[in-house]
């Protein structure tokens, strides 16, 4: 044994794990021995029978668990798992003690030949991963253990005395109290009904367990607590067959719903090695991955590569942005940790700096050696794609600046639209038709004072009209009011050399509006001559605005660039052809 030491306590005592395995082996085969010679001696008693190849499948289902359970620990310690899993692996086989032919092994198949049940509930509810209980499953259990352990065999033996039974050849009951063979029956009654409602709860508590699992977390516990609760559900079934006569027996139904325990028993193994092989194959994975990422995947790649390589088509993989808070995909966009059961996190860490994490299902990267595997194997491609998503969020921040500077200048131009509109225009007008009443007045009284006025009013005019050319080439109100169409076709009309074809249905979102007018606005300006054809239309959830010149378009177009861009959209510009594409959603 090994001393282990911790701060502030005495050393304490381990069992060293080869030691714990050689302990199981041996007294499972003590208890092996034991059963075939009870089953040799009174085979008219045993589930077994006179059978060889039904004693072989028994011993074998037993075997079968012992030997998944110690493998499950070699690959990685977890006894609160693997414990009960080899306890009813040897409990399997105590059925068989409770036989006349047991010797003095007699007692201790009375009270322990329906131990394997609820050994086998918790294992399977604890699990490969070894879940945490939960009050329900703590509950189940406690009534399991009961009935099984307590009601059936402490109460049933303390009061079953074998010769008053009129078992001549039972060997003494070291437990027995006081002979009641009333109470013992009705005991035994007890405890058969008790176990068809704890197994069928457990049956009932495996459905919803799953149902609220992720298909990922599913294919953890699936391989073992769906066999575990068909096992229960048989013995279950056993247990409802023999409630009349109040005990479990040997007939033919008895010996049918065995088997299929026995069979039920081995897939639980079968479900345990199974998650060993996953394991080795997502080793096998993660060293092919090892050579595919010599060729650096792809910017985003990265994620899908590792889904597939580790078997979770879930995984995700998140970056962190240097020394700011938070996390973020692989795209740039800003990503939160997991925060449900199924769902968890794995740092990769280099050069003691965290840089990314794996969102998993829960029990995938449970081998203490994959997480730092991973972190070797793929450290340059996870710090290439972290740059890369670092850089995307970077982009991110930029456009949505840019988005926020746009809609802003956006806003102040509507608002001294309305100003223009409420405020000197309307002052204007007013002013104009003050002049036009005091011309009316005057009746022609003073011809030289009257053409002064008509030159005043004249002048208002101007003004008036070069004001609203000026608030409309701020921002068009028809624009807001009725869409970008109704807004071309107005534009359209203000200016002869504007040649609109095929216009937009419908309404978009007021920015993807403005951005599409001020194009048109823009080639305007740009070919100040000639005529210009215009065409807008929605192909998928994007926008389309083609406008072609006459004229050589001149100058620059960075003001219209940066609204375009700001939205996530594309300008091309090349002499006569200016092309705009916005997203508009679907």
């Amino acid at each position: 044994m090994t001393a282990v030491a911790r701060a502030g306590s005495s050393p304490r005592w381990v069992v060293p794990s080869p030691v714990r395995h050689l302990v199981a082996v041996a007294l499972f085969a003590a208890v092996a021995t034991a059963t075939v010679a009870i089953v040799d001696n009174r085979p008219d008693v045993a589930l077994a029978g006179d059978s060889a190849a039904a004693l072989a499948g028994e011993l074998a289902a037993g075997a079968l668990l012992v030997a998944a359970a110690l493998a499950a620990q070699a690959w990685r310690p977890r006894a609160r798992f693997t414990g009960p899993l080899a306890a009813a692996g040897i409990g399997w086989l105590l059925f068989e003690w409770n036989s006349p032919g047991a010797g003095s092994a007699f007692t201790a198949g009375l009270v322990l030949y329906a131990v394997w049940p609820p050994l086998l509930a918790q294992a399977a509810l604890r699990g490969p991963d070894e879940r945490p209980l939960g009050r329900g499953a703590v509950a189940l259990l406690i009534a399991a253990y009961a009935t099984s352990v307590g009601v059936l065999g402490l109460a049933a033996a303390a009061v079953f005395d074998p010769l008053a039974q009129g078992c001549l050849d039972c060997p003494a009951n070291q437990l027995l109290v006081a002979s009641d063979a009333e109470s013992w029956h009705e005991l035994g009654q007890l405890g058969l009904l008790l176990s068809v409602v704890w197994t069928a709860a457990f049956a009932a508590l495996a459905c919803g367990r799953l149902a609220r699992f992720s298909p990922a977390g599913r294919r953890v516990v699936a391989p073992v607590l769906v066999p575990s609760a068909a096992a229960l559900a048989l013995f279950g079934a056993a247990a409802f067959h023999a409630r009349e006569r109040g005990f479990l027996s040997n007939d033919p139904t008895d010996r049918a719903l065995w088997v299929g325990e026995m069979a039920a028993l081995a897939l639980v193994a079968a479900g345990v090695v199974w998650e060993r092989a996953r394991a080795r194959r997502a080793r096998s994975a993660l060293a092919r991955l090892v050579v595919e990422l010599g060729a650096s995947p792809t910017p985003g790649g990265l994620e899908g590569q590792l889904a597939d390589a580790l078997g979770d088509p879930s995984l995700r993989l998140l970056h962190s942005l240097g020394g700011e808070p938070g996390w973020i995909d692989s795209e740039g966009h800003a990503a939160a940790l997991p925060s449900d059961a199924d769902r968890v996190a794995t740092s990769v860490v280099a050069g003691g700096r965290e840089l990314s994490v794996l969102v998993h299902r829960r029990g995938l990267l449970d081998d203490p050696g994959f997480a730092p595997e991973i972190a070797s194997a793929a450290r340059l491609a996870i710090e290439h794609e972290r740059l890369h998503a670092s850089r995307r969020a970077q982009l991110e921040r930029l456009r949505l600046s840019r988005a926020r500077l746009v809609a802003t200048a956006d806003a102040q131009r509507r608002q001294l639209e309305r100003d223009l509109h409420d405020g000197a225009q309307q002052r204007l007008l007013t002013l104009s038709i003050t002049v036009r009443l005091a011309r009316r007045k005057l009746g022609g009284g003073d011809p030289a004072l009257e053409r002064e006025l008509g030159a005043a009013e004249d002048e208002l005019g101007v003004a008036l009209a070069e004001l609203r050319e000026l608030a409309h080439g701020l921002f068009p109100v028809v624009l807001s009011n009725e869409g970008l169409g109704a807004a071309l076709e107005v534009l359209a009309e203000r200016t002869p050399r504007l040649v609109t074809g095929a216009l937009p249905e419908g309404r978009f979102a007021a920015p993807v509006e403005s951005a599409a007018y001020f194009v048109v606005a823009e080639a305007l300006r740009r070919g100040p001559n000639g005529e210009v054809a215009i065409d807008a239309r929605r192909e998928g959830d994007r926008l389309l605005v083609e406008v072609r010149t006459e004229t050589q378009l001149t100058g620059e177009a960075t003001a219209i660039e940066d609204r375009v861009g700001a939205l996530g959209g594309a300008l091309a510009a090349d002499g006569h052809h200016l092309r705009a594409e916005l997203p508009c959603g679907s």
